[in-house]
């Protein structure tokens, strides 16, 4: 009794773990994407007001398997504003984070 009341709280504990390391590697991902979207963003505007249009890119070259982006800049309704939206993937595109960002022409 006492081996099978072992067991089950061994696996228990296999499977927080597991789990664990999981949720860690996501934060860690997720974290890491945004600072690559607020890069974009921070480029962006350093380099002036951007053009209408879409692009795509890995963000290091030599990671292929890594993460890669989406830049999207679109018109909005109000004059001199575009809005621009970063798009940050990884393994494989199955998890993503979007960050979007209104620049004025000044």
């Amino acid at each position: 009794m006492a081996v099978a009341v072992a067991s089950i709280a061994l696996i228990s504990f296999i499977s927080l773990v597991l789990h664990s390391l999981e949720m860690e590697d996501y934060s860690r991902k997720i974290t890491e994407a945004t600072l690559i979207a607020d890069d974009r963003l921070k480029e962006i505007e350093r380099t002036g007001y951007p053009e209408i249009g879409e692009m795509e890119g890995l963000v290091d070259q030599d990671e292929p398997s890594g993460f890669s982006y989406r830049l999207t800049v679109k018109e909005t309704p109000i004059e001199d504003v575009r809005e621009v939206e970063v798009e940050v993937f990884w393994d494989n595109k199955k998890g993503s984070l979007r960050m979007v960002s209104l620049l004025v022409n000044r």
